[in-house]
């Protein structure tokens, strides 16, 4: 038996997921999951009260269930479980025996569509759906709706469910049950979340108020303006006569210049950049110690397939892929991420994965092979293009810096005017070491030309102008109705919760390739380090946060690292390298 499950329940501006995180929003005292609707392949159809469900209908090895967006309603089944116990209900067990728990969101993702049902509906099952009744819902209870427009809500939801069990009925058998497996961990990682350090929390929080009460004294401003205005910051400028840049925004080259320039000559220009930093630290914190859900720990979004390359992306108010670096006004965040007593993190990364599969994509050997032989990358490919003879030191030299300046910003086609910019070295220099990564690199240039080539062959086919690009594990990533406007070469591929047409060219598919390529590579070996019953609590890039007992840190490290460290069968000619550390706290 296959059942659709989808849960309806409560939601203001106040009472939301993003504000809350799930937990606390399943458990607010205006929370309310008034309605469950249930899609069987065998034709049972309900909708109605999850309490008044007899859930033990749909159980047994032989039920697998469905969700889409699985990482809401595992949980809401999860509160009507709560909730059936404490009213002694019988119907709603603890001990439901289930086959699997899939997300049809997930399954859209690997099928390189939009995630949400209505965009998902539309291109895998040509039917359009209407989230208009969803939008309405908001700030309404069930019992003050009125007839119609319960009715109206009950024809929504029984919907949702039958075009999820349609999406997974039609198209879960080109989901392999390698990527079900991840959907799967990527989830239960979630869910079960990061131990937190509480009193860190609060004394850091404390810290960042006093910062920003410090910051706000020294802006002229602060009483007739919002301190971050940039109207105000303008003025500010013109009145002492320095002229003032395009953007102020953070990490803006101009802007950065500007603050360098004259932050020292004037105090205020330090305390905005200084108060915008605390600012967002403090917000950051007060989330987190908001979504701590009582036993010191917190749960967190995170989407499978988040990317068009299937790369993980953050979501639902926090987004652990991107916590700031080091410290502000003496805080750091990452810190507060910290193991509970008798337990350590161990973390490690896979080093340089995105170089090492553009070389083994390429089929570039004599490449590989100097991989295998020297463990620093840039070492190895320095002595590959002849560019260092072995003698002498090699590491933290100019010659490593400038090697792994090209291997980083060159391996997808980037043209010298950008490299001069990213890089920051001069035009001059920039064009002469273009020309050189491209003379060294003749199977990776070729790879840029066949990619952008078959692209465009798919643009003229008079039948499919879907684009499948081959990938070592077996999977395949799909640009869709590819075509050639003006000689540019354009493709489709999900982007901002929608089908976004794009333009590629031979660098940028490449790209994606390699990016997709390493992604297989990491969520491989995190299957790996799940089997051998290390639990992954958080998943960075190509890093892994382990929890592991304090006693047997080392060795759960080399193990982890070792596992890291061995290519997956599918790839068993590219050599991967991995390093990593053990940490009471979350660092990089």
């Amino acid at each position: 038996m296959i059942c659709a499950i989808d849960f309806e329940s409560y939601y203001d501006n106040e009472v939301s997921i993003t504000t809350l995180g799930v937990y606390h929003y399943l458990r607010h005292e205006k929370s309310d999951i008034y309605m469950v609707t249930i899609q069987t392949d065998t034709g049972i159809c309900y909708v109605g009260s999850p309490l008044d469900f007899d859930w033990r209908s749909i159980s047994g090895p032989d039920c697998t269930w469905l969700s889409h967006n699985a990482q809401f309603d595992m949980p809401c089944f999860q509160r009507v479980q709560e909730i059936a116990a404490e009213r002694g209900l019988q119907n709603v067990p603890q001990n439901l025996v289930i086959a699997a728990w899939h997300d049809t969101a997930d399954l859209a993702a690997f099928l390189s569509v939009p995630r949400s049902l209505k965009e998902s509906s539309f291109h895998l099952l040509g039917v359009e759906l209407s989230k208009e009744t969803r939008n309405n819902m908001k700030g309404q209870r069930w019992e003050s709706m009125t007839p119609e427009f319960r009715s109206e809500v009950e024809k929504y939801a029984i919907d949702d469910a039958i075009y999820c069990l349609k999406l997974f009925t039609e198209h879960g058998h080109k989901w392999p049950e390698k990527e079900r497996k991840i959907s799967e961990m990527t989830r239960t990682m979630a869910l079960r979340g990061v131990p937190l350090d509480i009193p860190g929390i609060d004394a850091d929080i404390e810290k960042l108020k006093h910062s920003i009460w410090k910051y706000e004294q020294a802006i002229p401003w602060k009483v007739t303006f919002p301190l971050l205005s940039p109207i105000a910051l303008r003025n500010e400028c013109s009145r002492v006569g320095i002229q003032a840049p395009h953007s102020f925004a953070q990490n803006d080259p101009e802007a950065d210049i500007f603050f360098e320039e004259y932050a020292p000559k004037y105090p205020w220009i330090q305390a905005v950049r200084d108060y915008r930093k605390a600012a967002k630290h403090l917000s950051t914190l007060t989330s987190m110690k908001t979504r701590e859900r009582g036993d010191g720990w917190m749960t967190y979004g995170l989407k499978y397939g988040g990317a068009h390359t299937l790369r993980d992306s953050g979501e639902a108010g926090i987004n652990l892929q991107n916590l700031p670096k080091g410290e502000v006004s003496g805080v750091d965040i990452r810190a507060k991420i910290k193991a509970p007593k008798g337990y350590t993190f161990a973390i490690v990364d896979l080093s340089q994965i995105e170089p090492r599969c553009l070389h083994y994509l390429a089929g570039d050997t004599k490449m590989l092979q100097y991989i295998r032989e020297v463990p620093d990358l840039y070492e190895a490919q320095a002595l590959a293009w002849g560019l260092y003879d072995g003698k002498g030191p090699f590491k933290g030299t100019p010659a490593r810096h400038s090697i792994k300046q090209l291997a980083l910003g060159l391996g997808y086609g980037m043209g010298h005017k950008k490299f001069s910019s990213v890089a920051g070295v001069p035009l001059v220099e920039a064009n002469r070491l273009t020309k050189l990564y491209r003379s060294k690199n003749p199977k990776i240039t070729k790879l840029w030309k066949n990619l952008e080539e078959n692209l465009r062959a798919t643009a003229l086919d008079p039948v499919d102008n879907d684009a499948h690009v081959q990938l070592p594990s077996g999977r395949k990533m799909t640009y869709r109705r590819v075509s050639v406007d003006h000689g540019g070469l354009t493709a489709e591929i999900p982007r901002q919760g929608k089908l976004m047409r794009l333009g590629f060219w031979g660098g940028v598919i490449c790209e994606n390739l390699v990016q997709a390529c390493a992604r297989d590579v990491f969520m491989d070996c995190c299957l790996r380090i799940e089997a051998a019953g290390i639990p992954i609590i958080m998943r960075v890039h190509d890093e892994v946060v382990c929890l592991v007992p304090e006693e047997s840190a080392q060795e759960r490290l080399n193990q982890i690292t070792e596992i890291m460290s061995t290519a997956p069968t599918w790839a068993s000619d590219l050599p991967l390298a991995a390093e990593g550390s053990i940490s009471k706290v979350y660092k990089k």
